[in-house]
C-alpha cells in the first residue's frame, strides 16, 4: 500500500537558520514569509501542496527560531538566507514570497536566474515608498482561531528587525526599476484587495508588469494582505497551475 505523503513539516537547521521541509513528488518549492512572521504562517499552503511538490519554508534571521543578527536585517541579508537554503537544496526551485518574502524572491531570481524556475510574489508592496509598518504585520493578529498560535511569531521576532524596517535600512538598496528587468523567469503577481488593507497597489502592478519580462497578475478581491491564511484554497487554485506549468 502506498503511504500518503505527510503534511507535517520536519524542522531542520542550516547554520543559524531554521527551516521546515515536507518531501514530495514534483518541483522543489521554497516559501518565504513576510515581515514579523515565521514558516508556520504557510501551514494552509503546506496542506494544499502536499504530495504535489517538495516543500521548504525558511525562518528568516531574527524571525521564528532562526538566529538573531542585530544590525544585519537588510534585504541583502535576507537574500543571503534564501541563497543558503537554495544552495542546500542544490536544485532549481519555484519561490513563493509573501510581502518581505516577495522582495527576497525577486532578488533571488535576479541574482541566480538559472536556479529559480518561477516566482510568485504574494502581496508585496513592490514600490514601498509609503508602506505602513504596522499594517504590514497586522494580519498576524487577525488570524482564524485555528491558526491563532502563529501570533507567537511577533513574540519571537528580534525587535531590531522592526527598527531596520521603520528607519528604512531594510530596503535602502532595493530598487525595483533596476531589479525587475533582471528577473527573467515567469513571475505571478498575486494582489489582495486594497479595500481590505492589502499592500500591493494597482500602481505597483502596472509598473511591475511594464518591467518584468514574463509577468502575470491576478487580483484576489475580498481578501487582504494575509490571503493565504484567509482563503488558502483560492490561493492554491492559482499557485498549483503556475507551479505545475513551469
Amino acid at each position: 500500500m502506498n503511504r500518503r505523503p505527510s503534511a507535517r513539516p520536519e524542522e531542520h537547521t542550516l547554520g543559524p537558520l531554521n527551516y521546515a521541509e515536507v518531501p514530495g513528488d514534483g518541483p522543489k518549492v521554497m516559501l518565504l514569509h513576510g515581515l514579523g512572521a515565521r514558516w508556520q504562517v504557510f501551514a494552509p499552503l503546506f496542506a494544499g501542496l502536499r504530495g504535489r511538490a517538495h516543500l521548504y519554508a525558511l525562518d528568516f534571521r531574527g524571525h521564528g527560531i532562526s538566529g538573531r543578527t542585530p544590525g544585519h536585517y537588510r534585504l541583502e541579508d535576507y537574500v543571503g538566507d534564501a541563497l543558503a537554503l537554495l544552495d542546500h537544496i542544490g536544485e532549481p526551485v519555484v519561490v513563493y514570497g509573501h510581502s518581505l518574502g516577495g522582495w527576497v524572491a525577486l532578488s533571488l531570481a535576479a541574482e541566480r536566474p538559472a536556479d529559480v524556475r518561477g516566482v510568485v510574489v504574494a502581496e508585496s508592496a513592490i514600490y514601498p515608498d509609503d508602506i505602513d509598518a504596522d499594517l504590514a504585520i497586522s494580519y498576524l493578529a487577525d488570524l482564524p482561531l485555528a491558526l491563532r498560535s502563529v501570533a507567537k511569531s511577533l513574540r519571537q521576532l528580534d525587535p531590531d528587525v522592526m527598527v531596520h524596517f521603520r528607519d528604512g535600512r531594510l530596503i535602502e538598496h532595493y530598487d525595483p526599476s533596476t531589479l525587475l528587468p533582471r528577473v527573467t523567469c515567469p513571475v505571478l503577481l498575486l494582489q489582495g484587495d486594497p479595500r481590505h488593507d492589502a499592500l500591493m497597489t494597482d500602481a505597483d502592478v502596472k509598473r511591475a508588469l511594464g518591467l518584468l519580462p514574463k509577468g502575470a497578475h491576478v487580483k484576489l478581491d475580498g481578501l487582504g494582505h494575509g490571503f493565504h491564511v484567509e482563503d488558502a484554497q483560492r490561493v492554491l487554485d492559482l499557485v498549483i497551475p503556475f507551479v505545475e506549468g513551469l
